[in-house]
């Protein structure tokens, strides 16, 4: 798997007591890496996590694999009614997400602690008041 000193495609951290999972994807997030890092983030929603935001700040490489596992992440969220954020302060990261029109979808942000207040936000409205994304 990981040789010694290797990060792992993801590191998982607890935010604060309120049950915010932040999940940082690091290195390229490609065809080599997609099912690893899915597989992370869906652990995280299918835990006791209120909201998920997904921290793209150390990923190098960024296309489609990597939008596909954000939207499935976000659909999984909508599922089990998590709040959900990502945050892409590259350009490599943000610009595909742009051009792909999925940046209000995945709900993208340009730091941590914005995408923190923002799910945190949400989470004290109560549930969403936006529809999911499938049903528009």
């Amino acid at each position: 798997m990981h040789g010694d000193g290797e990060q792992p495609p993801v590191t998982v951290e607890d935010a604060g007591d309120d049950g915010v999972v932040i999940a940082a994807v690091h290195g390229d997030l490609d065809v080599d890496s997609f099912r690893d890092v899915r597989e992370a983030l869906f652990t995280c929603l299918n835990g006791r996590a209120s909201a998920l935001v997904v921290d793209l700040g150390d990923v190098g490489f960024f296309g489609s694999m990597g939008i596909a596992v954000l939207v499935e992440a976000r659909q999984r969220a909508d599922v089990v009614g998590a709040g959900f954020a990502v945050v892409a302060g590259r350009r490599t990261v943000a610009r595909p997400i742009r051009m792909t029109d999925t940046e209000d979808l995945l709900r993208l942000h340009r730091t941590q602690d914005e995408a923190l207040a923002a799910v945190r936000a949400r989470s004290a409205r109560g549930a969403d008041a936006e529809f999911s994304w499938w049903s528009s």
